[in-house]
């Protein structure tokens, strides 16, 4: 079986598009036929948080926590760079 790798980002800002660092994020990755993963990461200076994940199957969607709280779903697609405003 081949592995798919995904690889994207997450940026982080405040209400005045100010990058937010040091923020844990969860990224859950849903499948057509495989129960979810879930992996994490911490926003950097920039605000940004990196994702690069190998999956037995594509993933068709992703749902992002920052901390424990849900925050949005995005289509899966490699090298995305998805911006969340808290």
């Amino acid at each position: 079986m081949v592995a798919t790798v995904v690889r994207f980002g997450v940026r982080v800002v405040d209400g005045e598009c100010i990058p937010v660092p040091g923020l844990k994020l969860g990224a859950r990755y849903k499948y057509e036929q495989n129960a979810s993963t879930w992996d994490s990461a911490v926003t950097n200076g920039d605000g940004t948080a990196h994702f690069s994940d190998e999956h037995a199957e594509p993933p068709l969607q992703v749902d992002i926590y920052i901390e424990d709280s849900f925050c949005d779903t995005f289509p899966v697609e490699d090298g995305a760079t998805y911006v969340l405003e808290v």
